[in-house]
């Protein structure tokens, strides 16, 4: 269970910006609750009741552990199989055109130009395969790309995201405007301030409020 959680857990990082709602935390939970009841049920001695309710407890913890992880690939998101039209994607046709770019270099110009300049990015639980479908790519070489520059797709659209928070923090600043962080990070494409102030932290190196406290100085 654990080692099907992780891989779960890498694949949503891969696939979403978005995953307050989608984490497999949940798993983790119920294995450690799993695990105490076990210790309760061998070391702790009530009676035959107790130590019956504790076998029913365990059994039906169980059955919930074999559900959670057969279902966990129910939880992902619908993938449709390109037709050989759709195979004809934008980068082969610019591959075509003799342009002196490598793939890497189309997809980056390809994301300036559908996600960045465009603001695709602050949509809400905007996934890979539709960001690759914005672009006139696929998965596999969005995926492929994202690999090359050593991120996933999470990091790449919560590092726009923040990107933009800056921006309109600066600005809001300039104007002499009073804004809350919960605001602008809402305004910046997360749904979630929590994980907001995680990501921002992790790239900025420091918290929200503190990088927010020394750029008004």
């Amino acid at each position: 269970m654990v080692r099907a959680s992780k891989q779960y857990g890498r694949w949503l990082r891969d696939n979403y910006a978005d995953l307050e709602h989608k984490e497999v935390w949940q798993s983790f939970v119920v294995l450690a609750i799993i695990l105490l009841v076990f210790i309760f049920y061998a070391f702790v001695s009530e009676g035959p009741a107790y130590q019956y309710a504790m076998q029913v407890i365990l059994i039906v913890f169980i059955c919930y552990l074999l559900w959670r992880v057969e279902t966990l690939s129910d939880l992902s998101i619908s993938q449709q199989p390109f037709t050989a039209e759709e195979e004809t994607t934008t980068i082969e046709n610019m591959e075509d055109n003799g342009l002196a770019q490598t793939t890497s270099d189309i997809i980056s110009t390809l994301l300036q130009q559908h996600c960045i300049d465009t603001h695709l990015y602050l949509q809400h639980d905007l996934n890979l395969s539709q960001l690759a479908k914005a672009i006139g790519t696929n998965r596999t070489y969005l995926t492929n790309h994202f690999t090359h520059q050593g991120i996933s797709y999470n990091i790449y659209i919560n590092n726009l995201r923040i990107n933009h928070f800056i921006n309109l923090y600066r600005e809001a600043v300039a104007a002499q405007q009073s804004v809350t962080a919960q605001q602008l990070a809402l305004n910046s494409g997360f749904r979630s301030y929590i994980t907001f102030s995680r990501a921002f932290k992790q790239r900025m190196g420091q918290s929200v409020t503190s990088w927010m406290r020394e750029s008004a100085q």
